[in-house]
């Protein structure tokens, strides 16, 4: 796969489109809630470009996605058992993942997801809760497979079952739109 050059105003412009498909939602939350948006809106530009242009999802920009949750949630909530407790789901969330890609790694020959999905997904289900994350990887799921489809049309090339796909450009919009979107389920 030919690799995106990665340029500086791809964030900002990537930043732009999270932030007005998920503004709408966010319109009269608290001040906390407003900066926790406008900070993963960015990070999840900065990963969206970071990732399609290296593979690769930097553990900055997780740990920034996972300091923006607990700072948000604790702000809002102000609960930190009941962050315990989503804590506790995250890792499970992630430890689960980690062991199927094992095991389809072991059957395969390949990996499935990376480790940086691995830990951006432990990082969402903190954010938004295990069943939050299914949707998410559902909203990533299906932008990927457009985007496959449409790169596989633009380079007259047939679909194929192993191609590789920066799944966190998909997973960390979808992590802020899914926040941003149905807060109220989580």
């Amino acid at each position: 796969m030919k690799t995106f050059v990665a340029r500086p105003r791809a964030i900002p412009a990537v930043a732009s489109v999270v932030a007005a498909v998920t503004f709408p939602a966010i319109v009269g939350g608290t001040t906390y809630t407003l900066a926790a948006w406008a900070a993963l809106c960015l990070l999840a530009a900065a990963i969206a470009v970071y990732d399609l242009a290296t593979m690769l999802i930097p553990n900055r920009y997780t740990l920034g996605t996972l300091l923006v949750g607990v700072a948000e949630w604790l702000a809002v909530s102000g609960d930190p058992e009941a962050l315990a407790v989503r804590a506790g789901g995250a890792l499970l969330l992630g430890g689960a993942l980690w062991l199927f890609d094992m095991f389809y790694e072991r059957l395969r020959g390949q990996t499935g997801l990376g480790m940086g999905d691995i830990k951006l997904l432990g990082a969402s289900a903190l954010l938004v809760g295990i069943s939050g994350t299914g949707v998410q990887i559902m909203l990533a799921a299906s932008a990927a497979l457009i985007f496959i489809a449409l790169r596989a049309m633009r380079l007259r090339r047939p679909l194929r079952a192993a191609a590789k796909v920066p799944f966190g450009t998909f997973i960390a919009p979808a992590l802020v739109i899914v926040w941003a979107w149905l807060p109220a389920a989580w």
